[in-house]
């Protein structure tokens, strides 16, 4: 991971512990960032399509109303500006079938969502630090 490297960071996440404990755990990392946060995939979009900011990495909750991670990722792949950023899909459940739900829609990354903060920092540490690596498995 480059310190020097600036990073915007988008995510959708439903569950406003998670998205608080998030940003705590981006705060830990020594990077400089920005992250843009939304409640569901419907309002990322949204955000995503209104803003000047290109995300470098986009974090996606698997399960959220209104527009799920999965409805989300597929209507990010189907776009010429989004269709190359890396996409991290998190969520609780590891079943097969989601799994490959999301490689099969374009993920580049399908994480379980952590239990302790130490792993969340861990997580977002590789992930971002191997931003380049995912963005070439697309």
């Amino acid at each position: 991971m480059t310190p020097d490297k600036f990073y915007n960071i988008f995510l959708a996440d439903d569950d406003e512990d998670d998205t608080f404990l998030f940003q705590e755990a981006l705060e830990q990392l020594p990077l400089s960032s920005n992250l843009v946060t939304a409640e569901n995939g419907l309002e990322l979009m949204k955000k995503l399509n209104s803003s000047e900011v290109v995300p470098d990495i986009i974090f996606l909750d698997m399960n959220m109303p209104v527009k799920n991670g999965l409805e989300c990722l597929s209507e990010l792949r189907s776009t010429d500006t989004f269709r190359k950023t890396p996409v991290i899909i998190l969520s609780t459940s590891v079943a097969g079938y989601l799994l490959e739900s999301a490689y099969n829609a374009g993920a580049n990354l399908y994480v379980q969502k952590p239990t302790s903060f130490s792993s969340l920092i861990c997580i977002l540490e590789k992930c971002l630090s191997k931003k380049s690596d995912l963005a070439s498995h697309q």
